[in-house]
């Protein structure tokens, strides 16, 4: 007799991490579907939100986001899915979390938001999709840049 696993067996959330990760968005679709949840995180806690961001797959955030993922979901160190694709340039991504209500002017543990991230990396047209999705620049953003 074979014995079938469900997805949501214990190596689901590796699944789905490393689909993540690789912007491989039909294999997360399958894997949500099958019951893993939106919010699970790899082993070093970042939710896979995050990830997604850092890749910039739109597909596989929007399928995230589909999902029930929480749009404002932070790692250890405070990284939330729009600083990640902020920090990595990553317009139509930090547009579609924007519009998906993600917060613009969260800051991570260092004190650095999503602008200041855009900034630090030179991507001035995703600073301007920031800004008119709310992000406010402050003292702590211009510090962080400098």
């Amino acid at each position: 007799m074979c014995l079938v696993m469900p997805a949501f067996a214990a190596d689901a959330v590796t699944k789905l991490v490393a689909a993540t990760a690789a912007g491989r968005e039909a294999e997360v679709r399958d894997l949500l579907v099958q019951g893993v949840d939106a919010n699970s995180k790899n082993a070093t806690g970042r939710p896979v939100l995050v990830l997604a961001g850092f890749n910039g797959n739109r597909r596989t955030v929007l399928v995230l986001l589909a999902a029930g993922a929480d749009v404002n979901a932070v790692d250890a160190a405070g990284t939330s899915a729009l600083m990640a694709a902020s920090a990595m340039g990553h317009k139509e991504v930090v547009e579609l979390l924007l519009v998906a209500g993600a917060d613009a002017n969260l800051k991570d543990s260092a004190g650095r938001s999503a602008l200041a991230r855009a900034s630090l990396g030179g991507y001035a047209d995703v600073a301007e999709v920031l800004k008119a999705g709310g992000a406010v620049e402050d003292a702590g953003d211009a510090a962080a840049q400098n």
